[in-house]
């Protein structure tokens, strides 16, 4: 009797308990009550996604769309309206009971698996709702039409459409794993997974707060081997979780040295730590020329970390993305959205881009940390990443976490002088004209000139000898005016107010 009563006064069900006891009769009644509470109180059950379709159609019974739809009269017709839109309530009502998800937000499909949301292609989600029409009994040649098919998926985007995310200023920052999500705000927990917090990413391990990195940290001090060098690299990977409105940066972080340094490895593993479904990995040209189709797929990773820059780049367009600010995306066929939280930007580099715009608001977002260290050849251990990944993603992950901790508490990177240099030293470099200026000496002079065009012709031939690509007339005479240089016009035209050692 305490038993039945326990049960009676559970919240678990929000009442369908006891409408369910009312309505079985027998000797399976307590049997019964007790599996449905049992069902209630664990935890959702977490399949794969594609699984997750196969489960939800074996689950699809034959319905009575005549009584679904109130049509009590035999006269009334069932209409092809009543199928698309009770097709689709039912199969969202499924997904709901089995503590799952199917919906649109910013123009892309997801599902949720009962641990994180990944979106799901169309043809996947167009076929789905076919099978689940005919096994509901709409006649198989209805179902089957491209025209109703049509009519079904409209209908999933009519009921199943979330609101754009909402800028958000919680506290905590959430990390998902396999084991449920790691909150950190006030403390840190490990809590059960919540669809509610929309989190499209589930990163391929466990949390285990006392697992260490012994071959990570040890690779690092090889090809990093400046602490505070070492501190940013953590870091920034933990800034990768946080949500633009919570705190805003404004970097992209490159990594920069010739081959043979490690940086190949960091790649692999922090591909392999994030999961490869949550990076993608577009060329900065890519991301900032239009249309925008590659800069829409930032809205489902992490972060986009490609192993070269590759080529020109849109000076206004990088400084939105790598501020986290609004920006404008669509995808093939589909109407422009704004993104607001979207992947963080990491490139491998060689090199670095030389036809860029020479301001203080393009430099200041650039993160560059130096690889520097070259392995030689019988140095190398072509296994060591595959190592790192088998045996010690956990132990990376708690020394991102740290840096995670530190990037909250100081609301910035650590302070790194090998950073800063390299950022001046890249600014110098970039600049062709500073460069020319430098190369023959030339200073302002009030009292000589030589004519612009003499001075432009061979800023072009520095520009050819090292291969270089120089800027515009009009450009470059703007960069010497910003250098204290100015141009007059005289009898025979116009002049720059320079002079260099004889």
């Amino acid at each position: 009797m305490q038993q039945a009563k326990d049960l009676q006064s559970s919240e678990l069900a929000g009442g369908q308990l006891e409408e369910k006891a009312a309505s079985k009769k027998g000797r399976n009644l307590k049997a019964e009550l007790l599996a449905d509470a049992e069902r209630l109180a664990a935890p959702p059950a977490v399949v794969s996604h594609e699984q997750l379709f196969a489960d939800l159609l074996e689950q699809v019974q034959p319905v009575n769309f005549r009584e679904l739809a109130r049509l009590d009269d035999e006269k009334d017709k069932l209409h092809t309206s009543h199928y698309v839109v009770l097709v689709i309530e039912q199969v969202l009502q499924l997904a709901q009971q089995n503590s799952w998800g199917l919906c649109r937000r910013q123009g892309f499909l997801y599902a949720y698996n009962g641990a994180y949301w990944k979106q799901i292609e169309e043809p996947t989600l167009r076929t789905f709702l076919r099978q689940v029409a005919e096994r509901q009994g709409v006649p198989a040649m209805k179902a089957r039409h491209h025209g109703f098919s049509e009519q079904l998926y409209k209908q999933f985007l009519e009921l199943a459409s979330l609101p754009a995310p909402a800028a958000t200023t919680r506290a905590a920052v959430l990390v998902n794993l396999q084991n449920g999500t790691f909150e950190i705000g006030q403390t840190q927990q490990l809590r059960p997974t919540d669809p509610a917090d929309f989190l499209t990413h589930q990163l391929p391990f466990a949390y285990e707060p006392g697992a260490t990195a012994p071959r990570w940290q040890t690779f690092l001090n090889r090809v990093v081997p400046n602490p505070a060098s070492q501190q940013v690299l953590a870091e920034y990977l933990g800034y990768v979780f946080i949500a633009p409105a919570r705190l805003k940066l404004e970097k992209v972080l490159l990594l920069y040295g010739t081959g043979a340094n490690g940086k190949s490895v960091f790649f692999e593993v922090v591909t392999a730590l994030l999961g490869p479904e949550n990076v993608s990995s577009y060329s900065l040209k890519a991301l900032t020329s239009e249309p925008a189709y590659c800069r829409a797929h930032l809205a489902t990773k992490l972060v986009n970390y490609a192993s070269e820059l590759h080529g020109k780049l849109e000076a206004d367009a990088f400084k939105q993305l790598a501020s986290g600010e609004p920006v404008e995306a669509r995808l093939p066929y589909g109407q422009p959205f704004i993104l607001t939280d979207y992947a963080k930007l990491i490139f491998n580099c060689n090199e670095l881009p030389t036809e860029v715009e020479q301001t203080h608001a393009f430099f200041r977002r650039f993160l560059i940390i130096p690889f520097n260290v070259t392995i030689p050849e019988a140095e190398q251990d072509k296994t060591l990443a595959g190592g790192i990944i088998r045996e010690e993603l956990a132990g990376v992950f708690n020394w991102i976490l740290a840096g995670l901790g530190r990037v909250l508490s100081q609301q910035g990177f650590t302070d790194c002088e090998a950073a800063r240099q390299q950022l001046e030293l890249y600014r110098l470099q970039s600049d062709t004209v500073r460069l020319f200026l430098d190369e023959f000496e030339y200073t302002a002079s009030p009292e000589v000139y030589e004519a612009t065009d003499g001075v432009y012709r061979g800023y072009r031939q520095f520009c050819a000898d090292f291969g270089s690509h120089p800027v515009g007339r009009q450009k470059f005479v703007g960069r010497l005016k910003a250098a204290g240089i100015a141009q007059t016009r005289i009898k025979t035209g116009m002049v720059l107010h320079l002079s260099r050692p004889l």
